[in-house]
């Protein structure tokens, strides 16, 4: 050994409540009150110090692991909530600026423009197929026939499109 090493530090094998108490890092009340709950003494009053370590890390440690566990759950259910309350709060400021709309009055106005939309193409046929027959010298009701038929099988395949397969979406 040379002269600047030192020797590791040996656990005395019994200890005062007090050495105990500073030992493990509580305060002496902290060691009376373990010493309720089951902590190992000497009929002298001292400490064994390999077991009562062994009892402090079987029953204090795993209890307050617990309890910190416990703490850190409850402080994610606590940061989730204040965060559902503040994007609710952000959701009340957009809807009282304006910037937001109500969906089921969105969804009943796309649809009643949709259904205009429809009977607008569907009154064309009947609009312009005398002005086309006029003009051609074809028979008036079989040009109207053809143009409601087309119209109405194109209409159905537009409406069995998703908004991605619309051209120009």
């Amino acid at each position: 050994m040379t002269l600047f090493q030192t020797l590791p530090d040996a656990a005395p094998a019994e200890m005062t409540k007090s050495a105990f108490a500073g030992h493990i890092g509580v305060s002496k009340g902290r060691i009376s009150q373990m010493i309720r709950d089951g902590l190992p003494i000497l009929d002298n009053g001292r400490v064994p110090v390999e077991a009562a370590t062994a009892w402090y890390h079987a029953n204090v440690r795993h209890s307050a692991q617990t309890a910190k566990k416990s703490a850190d759950d409850l402080a994610q259910v606590k940061r989730e909530r204040e965060e559902a309350h503040r994007d609710l709060l952000r959701l009340q400021v957009e809807e009282k600026a304006g910037r937001l709309i109500d969906r089921r009055a969105a969804e009943a106005a796309i649809f009643e423009r949709a259904r205009a939309e429809r009977d607008a193409h569907l009154a064309w046929c009947s609009r312009i197929a005398p002005l086309i027959a006029t003009e051609t010298g074809c028979n008036l009701a079989t040009l109207f026939a053809a143009l409601d038929r087309e119209m109405r099988a194109h209409l159905e395949e537009l409406a069995s499109l998703s908004i991605e397969e619309l051209p120009n979406a």
